[in-house]
């Protein structure tokens, strides 16, 4: 059940006589919601508010988001920090994620954001998390970089138009619908024995991420390769002005660098509406590669940034969870799915 602390609304950090950091309270949602259309969306609303802050099954008894007052009345800047699960193999442990931060312009350039940053180190022990993982725009990342932030890797965007999809009439692969317990005994059969880094999935998490969401249709499949099971893809589906994007929300490990084109090649066929294909892609890495060959465009999209707050540490640039480096990508699987 989520609640509201009411600890969580007293917390005040003092940054000068005009400014102070403080946690969200239930009031100050309609100035969230305002500022961030203003600065970051369009069409941010109450049920995506409600969604990722009230109905997400991983939550710590308050809404992370700290708030900067100017002159105690005027809320002048936000930086959310939603909470995640993270997996390796059997061990689960606990994070946040960096997500929907503003700064109003008028009070940009006086280190609001990375006073945030150091707000959210001083509470670490009330929340309970062992780093902080962003996906930042560039700009963001340089001033979560001052605020000690360690920058680990890009990621860019890529993009096909449905008309460019290259048509090889291969059998390769082929996709089925499955229902959400299914995804989850996939995803599980994988996970329970891998040594890579991940957002943990349980199964009431994919039914928030999948059936619950406001706006997105999203899509479970099987991807089979001779009548054997080799994984399964998640997409999703958003139609504004107009335009209609399918995103590869969601895959197992290794599964799109080898077979990106052929599984594009499926969902364009069972997708007549479609303006644009997109995937994630890690800078440098395989499914970039891949991406690149079929004609996908490429796009710098994010950078990732890590933060160690407790039970992790910083050291020569890196962060270590134990004696693994967090902040190398080859220990992670990430995809589009795990950006808030």
């Amino acid at each position: 059940m989520f609640y509201l602390s009411r600890r969580a609304i007293y917390i005040v950090v003092s940054l000068s006589e005009d400014y102070n950091v403080r946690w969200f309270r239930e009031d100050d949602e309609d100035a969230y919601i305002a500022g961030l259309n203003r600065n970051l969306y369009n069409e941010y609303d109450k049920a995506i508010f409600d969604w990722k802050w009230r109905k997400n099954p991983v939550n710590i008894g308050f809404i992370p988001i700290a708030v900067v007052e100017h002159n105690k009345n005027d809320l002048v800047a936000f930086n959310s920090f939603i909470p995640i699960e993270i997996r390796r193999g059997k061990q689960i442990f606990r994070a946040i994620q960096g997500c929907d931060g503003f700064v109003e312009p008028k009070h940009r350039r006086r280190g609001l954001f990375q006073r945030t940053l150091v707000f959210l180190e001083e509470e670490a022990l009330r929340l309970d998390a062992e780093f902080l993982m962003g996906f930042n725009l560039i700009e963001a990342a340089g001033a979560a970089h001052k605020a000690g932030s360690k920058i680990a890797y890009d990621m860019n965007k890529c993009f096909i138009k449905p008309e460019n999809v290259r048509v090889s009439h291969s059998k390769d692969v082929n996709l089925k619908l499955i229902n959400v317990e299914t995804l989850h005994r996939l995803y599980l059969e994988w996970a329970e024995n891998s040594r890579l880094f991940n957002i943990n999935r349980t199964l009431e998490y994919l039914r928030w991420k999948i059936k619950q969401h406001p706006f997105k249709k999203l899509q479970p499949y099987t991807v089979s390769q001779n009548h054997n099971i080799i994984g399964y893809v998640v997409t999703d589906k958003v139609t504004e002005s107009e335009k209609t994007t399918l995103t590869i929300n969601d895959y197992n490990p290794g599964l799109i660098s080898k077979h990106l084109g052929s599984i594009v090649e499926k969902l364009n066929e069972l997708n007549d509406d479609l303006t644009v294909i997109e995937v994630d892609t890690i800078q440098g890495g395989e499914r970039q590669k891949t991406a690149r060959k079929l004609g996908f465009k490429i796009t710098p999209w994010y950078r990732v940034i890590m933060k160690a707050l407790k039970g992790t540490e910083q050291r020569e640039g890196n962060v270590y969870w134990r004696s693994l480096k967090l902040s190398y990508i080859r220990n992670w699987h990430l995809a589009e799915s795990d950006i808030f």
